[in-house]
């Protein structure tokens, strides 16, 4: 690290660097601001970045946590860091509140009230066994066919009923969970290796997702395909990773022509668009975007 670097770090009264342990990176990091470099899942399973691995991040995953949740933190946004935690192989770094959790945060769900026979339904169904004359058991047929049939309708109704209450909780708990941050789980294959347990150690884990105030600028060319960023015409509107397809051709319209294929059980699609001079190639991964490239026709 630079020494201007470290000098910095130092002026923000820092703990220092070679401190190895979860003390030492929640006295340093713990009520800071940082700003994410990608869109960030509404939910606490939050973003798996995988140091030691040639490819850190797992693209198709991060999609499809964003798809299921919604995006709770955006790219280039100011969060505080609000907890870390080290356990055997993973490092939390948790931002806001960490992500909504539906076990601890959630609302629940209203049960449906079961509706109980009635002395009459029961009654009958004892009768009919015993009943000799068709006529009689005919009758007593068709008053047992219709208690059952309005015990059905008040289970149904009861069904209806519970159903829109769950429909309001959940979509609270969307709200809320929008409200809530995510977080980062740096996770190692064995164990947190002693270098991780620097605060320089988890920047350098996490510069390529995360601008850390005076701390390690990632790479010029990161080895995940979603940093591969490139300079965006005025007059073309603005593509952000996380927006859904719907999205995107809402605002460029149809493709002229797409890739499909399917990668560890992921469909990903490569759509070309045309804007104006411009050729807007835009990756898809079930349906949501990872990587938009413009070009020169």
């Amino acid at each position: 690290m630079k020494t201007g670097t470290i000098l910095i770090l130092c002026s923000l009264g820092a703990a220092p660097l070679h401190a190895q342990s979860e003390e030492s990176l929640r006295q340093f990091f713990e009520g800071r601001s940082v700003v994410v470099r990608i869109d960030m899942p509404a939910s606490s399973s939050g973003v798996d970045v995988y140091p030691e691995r040639e490819r850190p991040l797992d693209m198709g995953k991060h999609a499809s946590r964003i798809r299921e949740s919604g995006v709770a933190v955006r790219e280039g946004e100011r969060i505080t860091v609000t907890k870390v935690k080290v356990k055997d192989d993973l490092i939390e770094f948790q931002l806001g509140e960490g992500g909504f959790n539906t076990f601890r945060n959630g609302s629940g769900s209203v049960s449906v009230p079961s509706v109980a026979k009635s002395n009459r339904e029961k009654d009958l169904e004892r009768e009919i066994k015993r009943e000799d004359d068709p006529d009689r058991k005919r009758r007593m047929q068709r008053e047992l066919d219709d208690l059952r049939e309005d015990r059905e309708r008040e289970e149904a109704r009861n069904r209806a009923v519970a159903e829109a209450a769950n429909e309001v909780r959940r979509e609270k708990d969307r709200e809320r969970a929008l409200a809530m941050g995510s977080r980062f789980n740096v996770r190692f294959e064995k164990r947190v290796p002693p270098q991780a347990l620097t605060p320089d150690g988890l920047m350098r884990a996490l510069a390529n997702y995360v601008d850390f105030p005076g701390g390690p600028r990632p790479p010029e060319r990161a080895e995940d395909l979603r940093y591969e960023r490139t300079d965006r015409p005025a007059d073309l509107p603005e593509l952000r990773k996380g927006m859904s397809r719907e999205e995107v051709e809402s605002l460029l319209g149809n493709p002229e022509r797409e890739d499909v294929h399917r990668e560890a059980g992921l469909r990903s699609v490569v759509a070309v668009y045309r804007r104006g001079p411009d050729v807007i190639d835009v990756t898809f991964v079930e349906d949501v975007l990872v990587r938009s490239e413009v070009r020169p026709r």
